[in-house]
This record gives structure tokens, sequence and C-alpha cells, in this order.
């Protein structure tokens, strides 16, 4: 049984597509990484200044003007996360439709964009860099191929939300603490400078940031999380050799990579061996 998956998945155009989408999330990281920035190490930074130079009036307006300004830029940032993420969701969603062998559903997926000039742009950029291409060959496990279509289809889609719940709970779980930690920090340092209660809870100024991102980060991934769990719900046994329900399963997966939150590359590739591989089990039990 070959259902042609893998030799299409392998195909240059299949290359090509992946690392485009590779590259649009990569951009779309390093601004969100820029927020993290902003928005916790810039507020951080301008508290321990104010520990290395204390009681420099100047210095602790501009603190507290510099962690204000830092939210806004936070906020700014996301616009153009949110457009590069559509981006890389659209042209992912022309790879597996291609190598699903899916028809495209205008419904369900949206209008079909031709997106010839910015998969042959950014596939460029990535491939022209050592490594990248042989990180994209066999995108799904072989043995999604040696069974019938709609087999394999389910089996590729479940791959490709497996393994990404569990690292968002991970990283939902590591924000918490290191939020925690670094507000207590702040605070620990207007309590060694012997701050009045007033001029303490001034200190606020530096933690609104942190909180923020905190905030926005959590709804997100627990809407990340609870998508997830019910595209786990849906693909039950009865429906998954339904081509109209793998195409409602596609479309669910389709919505999540264009709203849901960049994972630090970091954190994915700490954890990605571990991840995929349970990804792959997954897929050989669910045959």
């Amino acid at each position: 049984m070959n259902n042609g998956i893998i030799s299409r998945q392998n195909e240059d155009t299949s290359i090509n597509y992946l690392a485009a989408q590779r590259q649009l999330y990569n951009e779309a990281k390093k601004f969100d990484n820029l927020g993290i920035l902003f928005s916790i190490f810039l507020p951080l930074c301008c508290a321990v200044l104010q520990l290395l130079f204390d009681n420099n009036v100047y210095l602790n307006s501009a603190s507290y003007i510099l962690s204000i300004v830092s939210m806004v830029v936070s906020l700014l940032l996301n616009s153009y996360i949110s457009h590069k993420k559509e981006s890389a969701a659209q042209i992912q969603q022309h790879f597996d439709t291609y190598v699903y062998q899916m028809p495209w559903d205008d419904k369900l997926f949206g209008r079909k964009k031709d997106v010839t000039h910015e998969v042959a742009e950014k596939s460029k950029k990535l491939l022209k860099k050592s490594g990248e291409r042989e990180k994209l060959v066999n995108w799904y496990t072989p043995v999604v191929g040696t069974v019938e279509l709609e087999s394999g289809i389910a089996m590729c889609q479940k791959e490709n939300w497996n393994w990404d719940v569990t690292l968002r709970k991970r990283f939902r779980l590591l924000s918490f603490i290191i939020i925690g930690f670094l507000t207590s920090i702040i605070f620990v340092i207007g309590i060694i400078r012997n701050e009045s209660v007033p001029t303490l809870l001034c200190r606020i100024a530096f933690i609104t940031p942190m909180l923020q991102w905190l905030f926005e980060m959590v709804k997100q991934l627990n809407s990340d999380i609870k998508n997830l769990v019910e595209l786990d719900d849906l693909s039950s046994p009865d429906n998954l050799l339904d081509m109209d329900c793998l195409q409602e399963i596609q479309s669910k997966i389709y919505i999540h990579r264009k709203s849901c939150f960049p994972i630090p590359n970091m954190i994915y590739e700490m954890f990605k061996n571990n991840d995929e591989d349970v990804a792959h089990r997954t897929a050989l039990m669910s045959r």
C-alpha cells in the first residue's frame, strides 16, 4: 500500500512550502522575542539599574517611563506578528492539501490565494542556510504512507496537534515560574533600597508590562490548548475515513495555526525530539 504522501511531501515544491512557512514563523518569533524583551527584560533592567545607581532622580524617572514605553511597543508588535502567522499558516495549508490530495474547500479554508511569490522569496532565504533542507525532509513519519489515503491523512493531522498540546502546557508553566521569580526580584530590590511603602508600590510600573504579557500569553495558550483538545475529540475512529470530516479537522488546524501563540524556537528545540517521537508513536497506534 502506497498512498503517495511520503513521495509528495519530499518533492521540491513541498519542501519550498515548508521552508517558506518556517521562515515566516521564524520572523514572527523574532518580533515576539522583541516583545518579550520590551515586556520583561527591559523593566527588569530598569529595576536593577535603580539598585546600582541609588537615588539618581533622572534615572528613576527614566526607568518608570521606559517601563510604560515597553508595554506600548509590545502591543504594537502584535499586529506584525499576526500578519506573519497568517501568511505562514496559509502556505502550510497549501502544503498539507497538496500532500493529502485534499480538495480545497473555500467555505472551510477561505479563498485559495496565490502564494507563489512569497514561497519563492521566503524559501530561498531559509534554504540557503546549511542543514535547513534536511530538517524538512520526511515532515510526516513514513508509516503514514503505508495505509489508505484517508487513514494516512488522519495520522498526519494527529501528528500536527499531539506534540503541540504538551509543548504549550510546558511553556505556560515555565512562563508562570519565570514571571513570578522576576516579580519577586523587583520587589526585593525595593526592599534592599529601604524604600517607603508608596515608593515600593510604584514598582508596579515595572511589573505591569510583565503581567500584561503573561495574561495575554496565558489567555492565548489556554485557547490554543482548548482548540487542540477539541480536535482530538473530533477525530473519532468513525469519522476518520470520511473526507468531509478530514476537511473539517484540517480547517480547525488551519485556524489554530493562524491564531496560536508562537512558542520560542529555543523552547521548541529543547523538547523537539521527545515530543516528535511521542507524536510518531501516537500515529502508529492510530493505524
